[in-house]
């Protein structure tokens, strides 16, 4: 999902060979997501092509429909992204990216996603979008427009103390818990700080109904 957070899509170095596609992303971080194309998920539980270990960026297969890609991605741990959603480690893509042309002139990759999630979505959200041509791999010289590949670190700057996000400066002692990362970090911080000796009425939802 970091891939659909603003600021973890900048200039996508995508790469294509028959057998794969590749996506190099920096933003926030640095991402690279493989489509392996012809490859075939293992279905005994969750869809992968490995070990059945949760990756950030799932795992992906795909396919070649004449010039367009269809790609399925599955084995994604589940998270919560910069000003995106919250989801499962049950969420899995459909994606198809179809070239499109201005008469001969090639200008770009037409990106539409469709998302499938049946514990935190109520229905498939689908979102389309462009993806710009700015130039070609290995352009390079005077009158060229490629630029090397910009390898980006997020350093951490804010930390959690008593469940607020502060920001701290170099040399500053405080104790800190480390998270299960795993398991919902945001919720058990706001459960322990803020909900603490709280419990919920009994026989009553939420909204009353």
């Amino acid at each position: 999902m970091r891939h659909w957070a603003g600021p973890g899509m900048g200039i996508a170095d995508i790469t294509v060979v028959p057998n794969r596609f590749q996506v190099l992303v920096g933003g926030a971080d640095n991402t690279v997501r493989n489509v392996n194309i012809g490859a075939e998920f293992n279905l005994e539980g969750r869809p992968r092509l490995g070990a059945e270990v949760p990756r950030w960026y799932g795992e992906t297969v795909g396919f070649w429909d004449e010039d367009s890609l269809i790609t399925w991605t599955a084995n994604v741990q589940g998270w919560f992204t910069h000003g995106s959603f919250e989801h499962s480690d049950q969420l899995e893509l459909v994606e198809i990216y179809t070239p499109r042309y201005d008469g001969d002139e090639y200008l770009g990759l037409e990106h539409e996603a469709i998302f499938y999630d049946p514990e935190a979505f109520l229905q498939p959200l689908r979102q389309t979008r462009f993806l710009a041509k700015r130039f070609e791999l290995n352009e390079w010289g005077e009158a060229a427009q490629t630029l090397p590949y910009h390898y980006i670190r997020c350093n951490q700057t804010i930390f959690n103390v008593d469940g607020h996000g502060v920001p701290l400066t170099p040399g500053t002692k405080f104790e800190y818990t480390v998270e299960d990362l795993y398991g919902r970090p945001w919720a058990a911080v706001w459960e322990r700080y803020f909900e603490d000796g709280m419990s919920r009425p009994e026989g009553e939802s939420l909204f009353g109904f």
